[in-house]
């Protein structure tokens, strides 16, 4: 398929767009409309990953804009959760970010709990990684695109294939 140069921006900052909460729509978008892997990497991955650098720095200014509550200094509740969290919650929250929880409400929890930073953005770069190539070679290759109609998401596109 041949895109114009103005059709290929306009799709690659709608993928880009469409990476930045919830990963598997713009690669998905990618291998319906058969682009490159290293094109689906571009404007995927990337833009996801720079979403997750800004809820980690500028995340925490919404936490001094909330009003502050007093709380006890040891709550054994707080205590259970933490251990949970560092045995099983940052891998599993790490894995579903892309898809479920959203890529800066991740970096943002992590973040609050003190977890460190290479951690947090190595297992979020592995888990974007493996949920846009998920997607992409599913629209690419299983053909999924016959129970998702591309064309009536993008008006442009059933145009260009008339």
């Amino acid at each position: 398929m041949i895109i114009g140069s103005d059709s290929y921006i306009a799709i690659a900052m709608l993928m880009a767009l469409l990476s930045l909460w919830k990963t598997y729509s713009g690669p998905a978008l990618a291998g319906a409309l058969s682009y490159s892997y290293p094109e689906m990497l571009l404007f995927n991955v990337i833009p996801a990953l720079i979403a997750g650098f800004k809820g980690w720095y500028y995340g925490p200014l919404f936490f001094r804009i909330l009003p502050q509550r007093s709380t006890p200094g040891f709550r054994p509740k707080l205590r259970r959760f933490l251990v949970i969290w560092k045995r099983y919650g940052q891998l599993a929250m790490a894995f579903l970010a892309p898809v479920q929880v959203g890529i800066p409400s991740y970096t943002l929890l992590s973040k609050r709990l003190n977890q460190s930073a290479s951690k947090t953005f190595s297992l979020l770069f592995a888990s974007i990684l493996i949920w846009s190539s998920l997607s992409y070679f599913g629209f690419l290759y299983l053909d999924f695109e016959q129970y998702i109609s591309i064309e009536s998401l993008i008006p442009f596109y059933s145009e260009q294939n008339s």
